[in-house]
C-alpha cells in the first residue's frame, strides 16, 4: 500500500483490513497499566460497526456528533465510525478532578449550541447530571457500538466532506470550530511524508490528547493513513509517569514521537534513573516538539539526560503550526534545529533580529522551526499586510494547499482570519536563511504546555472571587525556564489588602476559583497596590506593558523580548 493515493480517511482503513487483516496498528496502552493490541481487520470491523450503529440512530450524512470518551479503544473507533458513516466528528475533553462539574457542563453546552451538533456520544459511566438536558441527543457508546456492519460503509464519503472539526480552546464566544475536509487532511499527511519520510517500519509512541492537532494528526490519523504502528497512551497517564514514553520507545522500538517543549522538562525532571536504567532509544530518529515555543535549552538537557541510552540530538526537530492549517506548515528538516542569538536591544528598537555572540549581555536565543513544508508557504508582513525583509520582525503569516475549509459556521470569523490569501496567525517572527524563527505573539494568548488560555477567561473567573476588584485583575503569560513553557501570572489589585492571613485566604479562593473553573494552575498570584495595573487612555487593560512591568520588577528584564 506504499504510496498509494487516497481520497478520503476512510479508504486506507477498508484496504488495509482487506490486505493485511493482521497487520497490527494500533497498541493502546490502558491507564489501569494493561494494553490492547488492535488490528487492521478489528479496527475497521470497530468502525463499520459503530458507523451502523448512528445509522440505526438516525444519524446522517453531514451530521456533526461530539465525541466525549476517555482515553480508550472506544474513542478512536467512534472518531473513525461517524467519518465513515459521513457525519463530522469533534472530540470533547472528558472532565477532570480539577473541573468543576457545573462550569464543564456550561462549556459543553455552549459548544454543541455553537456546533449545531446533533449528537453526543458519551458512556454510561459518566454522572447522568453531567450529560442529561444537553441541546442535543444523547448517544451511549454501550448503544450504538452494537450495529450489524454494511459492506456499503465508507464508500459515499466524498474527498472535499467535512472530515472532523477542532474546537480551539476557549469558552463562550471564544470557542471556535477548525473545520476540515477529508482531501486537505490527506494532502497535509503528504506533506509529512515528503519532509519527513514515513515508512511502514516506523513506529510512533504518542501521549498528546486526540482533541489537540498534535495528538488526533501526528498520533493517530497519520500512522492509520500511512500504514504504521501507533502506540498511545492518554495524557493523564503520561503526567504521572513520563518514564512511561520512554520504556514505550524501548519495548516498541520507536522511531517517532511529537509533543510541546514543557515535555522535554518534564521527562528529563521527573524521569527517576531506575525508570529508565537499561533502555535503548537508539531507534529514536525524530522528535518533533510544536504546539509551543522551543527552548534551546530544553533541547539540551533533553540530550544530555538521555544520551547514555542512545538517544541522538541528531533526531530533535521544531515546528510552527496552528490548527487552521490542520497541524503544522513549518519544521526543520535536520537536527538539531539552529539557534540563532540576537540582540535584545535591536529587536525592541528597531524591529530587528540583529546577531550577537551568545556571551554578549543582551543576547537572546531563538530556535528556528524551518522553512515551509511541502505545499505552505510563510511570509512576515507589517501592519499593513506589506512583506517584510529577512531578519525584520513583524506578523507570521501563512497559506497552504490543506489550510482550513471555514471556523464552523462562523464566516464572519473566517473572513477576518485571511488577508489576500494569507491565514493571519497573530505570531510574532521573523525570517533568516528560510527558516522561520518565532518571537512572540500579537494577541494576548497565554501557551501554557501546549494549551492556549485566553487571559480574558482567567481574569473574569478571578474577579467574581470576593475580595478581587473588578476591573482590576490582569493575567498574562510569563517564561518558565524550570518548566520549558509558559507559566500564568495574574496580577490583582485587592479590594481590602488585611492583614497577611486574609492575604493568604483570598490567593486560596482565586487560585481555586482558577483550577476549578478552567483547569489551570496559577504558575505566580500577586497581590498588588491599587493603581498598580497600567491601563490604556481608553481605560482598556494594557496587558503587554503589565507583562513588562512586571517582568521587570519582579521577573527580570531580559525575559520581555516582544
Amino acid at each position: 500500500m506504499a504510496g498509494r493515493a487516497f481520497t478520503t480517511l476512510i479508504e486506507p482503513l477498508r484496504a488495509r483490513a482487506q490486505e493485511s487483516p493482521g497487520f497490527e496498528n494500533i497498541v493502546l496502552l490502558r491507564d489501569d497499566g494493561g494494553r490492547e493490541i488492535i488490528t487492521a481487520a478489528e479496527i475497521w470491523a470497530d468502525v463499520s460497526a459503530i458507523a451502523a450503529g448512528l445509522a440505526d440512530a438516525g444519524i446522517g450524512r453531514g451530521d456533526v456528533v461530539a465525541v466525549m470518551l476517555d482515553h480508550s479503544r472506544e474513542l478512536l473507533s467512534v472518531f473513525l465510525g461517524v467519518m465513515a458513516l459521513g457525519a463530522v466528528p469533534t472530540i470533547v475533553a472528558t472532565p477532570t478532578g480539577r473541573i468543576d462539574p457545573g462550569l464543564y457542563r456550561a462549556r459543553i453546552e455552549t459548544l454543541l449550541r455553537n456546533a449545531d451538533a446533533a449528537a453526543l456520544i458519551g458512556s454510561s459511566g459518566f454522572d447522568p447530571a453531567l450529560i442529561s438536558g444537553l441541546p442535543c441527543r444523547v448517544l451511549r457508546i454501550e448503544e450504538i457500538a452494537r450495529g450489524a456492519a454494511r459492506g456499503d460503509i465508507g464508500r459515499e464519503v466524498s474527498p472535499e466532506q467535512l472530515a472532523f472539526i477542532q474546537y480551539t480552546s476557549g469558552s463562550a464566544g471564544l470557542q471556535k470550530g477548525v473545520a476540515h475536509t477529508h482531501a486537505g487532511v490527506l494532502r497535509f499527511i503528504e506533506s509529512k511524508r515528503v519532509g519527513l519520510p514515513l515508512s511502514a517500519d516506523d513506529v510512533i509512541v504518542n501521549w498528546t490528547p486526540l482533541y489537540h492537532d498534535q495528538g488526533l494528526l501526528s498520533g493517530f490519523l497519520t500512522p492509520i493513513v500511512v500504514g504504521f504502528r501507533t502506540v498511545m497512551m492518554s495524557p493523564v497517564r503520561w503526567v504521572r509517569q513520563p518514564g512511561l514514553l520512554l520504556q514505550a520507545m524501548h519495548e516498541y522500538r520507536g522511531t517517532l514521537c511529537y509533543m510541546p517543549n514543557f515535555a522535554l522538562n518534564h521527562c528529563v525532571r521527573a524521569s527517576r534513573e531506575r525508570d529508565i536504567e537499561g533502555l535503548d532509544l537508539s531507534r529514536w530518529r525524530l522528535l518533533l516538539l510544536g504546539g509551543e515555543p522551543v527552548r534551546a535549552d530544553s533541547l539540551t538537557a533533553f540530550s544530555d539526560r538521555f544520551a547514555a541510552h542512545g538517544f541522538r540530538e541528531s533526531a530533535l526537530r521544531a515546528g510552527y503550526g496552528l490548527a487552521e492549517m490542520v497541524e503544522g506548515v513549518t519544521a526543520t528538516l535536520e537536527g538539531p534545529p539552529r539557534v540563532d542569538w540576537i540582540s535584545v536591544a535591536a529587536l525592541q528598537r528597531d524591529a530587528r533580529a540583529e546577531p550577537a555572540p551568545p556571551q554578549v549581555e543582551g543576547a537572546v536565543s531563538f530556535v528556528s522551526c524551518g522553512p515551509p513544508k511541502d505545499g505552505a508557504e510563510m511570509r512576515i508582513v507589517d501592519a499593513e499586510g506589506a512583506p517584510l525583509e529577512e531578519r525584520t520582525l513583524g506578523e507570521i503569516e501563512v497559506r497552504a494547499e490543506y489550510a482550513m475549509r471555514e471556523y464552523h459556521r462562523r464566516p464572519d470569523l473566517t473572513q477576518a482570519a485571511f488577508r489576500n490569501g494569507w491565514f493571519r496567525t497573530n505570531d510574532l517572527g521573523y525570517v533568516a536563511d528560510g527558516e522561520l524563527y518565532v518571537v512572540g505573539r500579537k494577541s494576548d494568548l497565554i501557551i501554557v504546555g501546549g494549551r492556549k488560555l485566553a487571559p480574558e477567561e482567567i481574569e473574569a473567573v478571578a474577579e467574581k472571587v470576593p475580595g478581587a476588584s473588578p476591573g482590576r485583575v490582569v493575567a498574562f503569560g510569563a517564561p518558565d525556564a524550570r518548566g520549558g513553557t509558559e507559566r500564568v501570572v495574574l496580577v490583582c489589585e485587592s479590594a481590602q489588602p488585611g492583614d497577611g492571613e486574609q492575604a493568604l485566604a483570598l490567593e486560596r479562593a482565586v487560585r481555586r476559583a482558577v483550577t476549578q473553573a478552567l483547569g489551570v494552575t496559577l504558575g505566580e498570584l500577586r497581590f498588588v497596590e491599587r493603581g498598580w495595573i497600567v491601563k490604556t487612555s481608553s481605560g482598556k487593560k494594557a496587558r503587554r506593558e503589565n507583562r513588562e512591568k512586571y517582568l521587570r520588577l519582579f521577573g527580570g528584564a531580559g525575559d520581555a523580548v516582544a
